[in-house]
């Protein structure tokens, strides 16, 4: 744990140096894109269209407001995936300026996390466009949102260290979880109702981790059916994820941080 605090409090010492390594992470993003930054409110909605014209007639009859049910599940998704995909050539991508600095390692992947977590932001536009559009109410539960966002945020970190640092040792790790976070997205509820599982199958749901995520963001937006003791039990699971995520990438991270350098 002592290790741990020292780590992030060198990562905080640097902050200026985080916020200019999410503001480089945005601007290559986006840089050779005509639209720029209207990409990060346009995705989102440009995913729904398709998703909501392939799937409206399967899924809308049990979901009243389905459109809004997608752009949510997908702004939370794409906060986890962008943040996590980017965040696995966090260390190889830099090595030329790890070799030379000295520098907390552990800034290049949080710098990921806080550049999908700006992302997440930007994408707020286009969900209360669609929540006006098809008629859905805004939630005034909204006011928990920073107790999700951290949860998600430190599942996240947790998850981006763990990956960036194995992806140093194993390249191949990376192509590993590039089908594994596909395997995710289909068992998990962006685009389908979790009431169309048969029971046995949402016992295992319990255990994925953006399931809790998502059904906290769809609560706290605008799904009302969705009662409060409910929100109690995901905000709990989450939790708990959260907290086993980011303790278990930490260690990864920290057992191996002085052998990165020789292995980029």
């Amino acid at each position: 744990m002592e290790k741990l605090f020292t780590e992030f409090r060198q990562v905080w010492k640097y902050r200026e140096l985080l916020v200019n390594l999410v503001i480089r992470n945005l601007k290559v993003r986006y840089k050779r894109s005509a639209l720029g930054f209207l990409w990060a409110m346009l995705n989102p909605m440009l995913m729904m269209t398709v998703m909501y014209v392939a799937f409206q007639k399967v899924f809308k009859p049990s979901l009243p407001h389905y459109a809004a049910y997608l752009i949510t599940g997908l702004i939370g998704w794409n906060l986890f995936v962008q943040s996590t995909h980017d965040a696995m050539s966090a260390f190889t991508s830099n090595s030329s300026l790890l070799r030379k600095v000295f520098l907390p390692k552990a800034v290049f992947p949080v710098a990921n996390v806080m550049s999908g977590l700006v992302n997440f932001f930007l994408s707020l536009l286009p969900l209360y466009i669609i929540f006006f559009l098809s008629g859905a109410y805004p939630s005034m539960r909204v006011v928990l949102l920073p107790a999700c966002l951290l949860e998600m945020l430190l599942f996240t970190i947790g998850l981006s260290l763990m990956i960036a640092t194995i992806v140093v040792f194993f390249h191949d790790a990376s192509y590993i979880y590039e089908v594994l976070t596909l395997a995710l997205m289909y068992i998990t509820p962006i685009f389908y109702p979790v009431s169309i599982l048969p029971a046995r199958v949402m016992k295992f749901m319990y255990f994925n981790p953006l399931y809790h995520y998502l059904t906290l963001l769809r609560g706290i937006f605008f799904d009302n059916s969705i009662t409060f003791q409910e929100l109690q039990v995901h905000m709990l699971w989450g939790g708990a994820f959260a907290v086993a995520a980011f303790m278990i990438g930490a260690w990864t991270y920290l057992h191996n941080k002085n052998n990165i350098i020789f292995f980029l």
